[in-house]
């Protein structure tokens, strides 16, 4: 039944992020029931979040950006976003961002490669770990919308891996991600 619902799941939840502008919080299993249809039902929305058009609109982008690699798009959508304050020094944190990206490959390739699962995860625990660093050598600030974000992303993925040890959420998240792209910037947007 888990991998039935997956892909369910995580199209319910990257619409809630991307579209709805409002995120249910708190998908452990307990919130998560099955119907006698088969059909996924949320309860409890004691742990919800609202995302407003613009911080969608940015993550969107940054999705985008993210996939391209470009890291001096991301350094300006971290400041959209709030990560960052206007006032960063952009020149000096652009090089340090870029090789932690350039080592990692957190390119559009990686999303599409056929390396194992495993691997891709070590290479995503290095670039948290070089990202750590530069979190705290920088003025990053993490909003409180995003934080919630992460937690329900983190507990989700844990329910995936439990039905399918191979699932990729950033693979899964990918084709919601691409799809509201298109539809904000248009598909020469994302060239």
């Amino acid at each position: 039944t888990i991998q039935k619902l997956v892909p369910l799941g995580v199209e319910l939840f990257m619409f809630q992020l991307l579209d709805l502008g409002f995120y249910h919080c708190d998908p452990h299993p307990g919130n998560l029931l099955v119907d006698g249809q088969g059909r996924l039902a949320l309860i409890d929305f004691g742990l919800c979040t609202t995302i407003g058009a613009q911080p969608r609109d940015a993550l969107t982008k940054t999705i985008v950006h993210l996939i391209q690699g470009d890291v001096a798009a991301l350094l300006d959508d971290a400041v959209e976003l709030d990560f960052l304050p206007e006032d960063v020094d952009k020149t000096a944190l652009y090089p340090v961002l870029e090789r932690v990206f350039a080592g990692a490959r957190l390119a559009a390739k990686q999303a599409d490669a056929a390396a194992p699962v495993h691997k891709r995860r070590k290479e995503f625990a290095a670039v948290a770990g070089d990202l750590n660093d530069v979190f705290f050598s920088f003025p990053f600030s993490v909003p409180e919308y995003f934080a919630l974000i992460t937690r329900a992303l983190i507990v989700l993925e844990g329910i995936a891996l439990t039905g399918d040890p191979n699932f990729d959420i950033f693979k899964a998240a990918y084709p919601h991600g691409l799809r509201r792209a298109k539809e904000v910037f248009g598909a020469e947007g994302l060239a």
